[in-house]
């Protein structure tokens, strides 16, 4: 029997990998605010999510985005990126001034010159 309410085991996959996803992304929000959520809205929660732990993975500095965020701070200290070490945020910024590529480039020690190779063919 063919009927349009049978799934593909790859559609069922993708059902469950989007309601994960989803239960990743429910626990940053209360109950009333989750279900007031469109599904719109729920998805690009988690492509959010998704963004961030890439950017943050690949060593980059990336904002936090607001709703992952804890709720129980006071506006004063508001910024949910900063570490937990107790460090001011003017004394970190120090760290932050090294470029993530500094380490990774070097300098050429030798300048390189390049020559033009002609075809022999070609100037016949």
């Amino acid at each position: 029997m063919s009927g349009s309410f049978v799934t593909s085991p790859k559609e069922e996959a993708q059902k469950l990998k989007k309601c994960k996803a989803f239960n990743d992304i429910s626990k940053y929000f209360s109950k009333e605010e989750w279900e007031k959520l469109g599904y719109s809205e729920k998805t690009t929660y988690v492509y959010m999510k998704r963004n961030y732990e890439t950017m943050t993975g690949l060593g980059l500095r990336a904002a936090r985005p607001a709703f992952m965020c804890p709720k129980t701070q006071t506006a004063k200290f508001q910024d949910c990126n900063s570490d937990e070490d107790g460090i001011p945020s003017n004394q970190r910024s120090n760290k932050r001034k090294n470029n993530i590529w500094a380490y990774r480039l070097r300098e050429r020690k030798n300048q390189v010159a390049y020559e033009e190779i002609s075809d022999p063919e070609e100037e016949d």
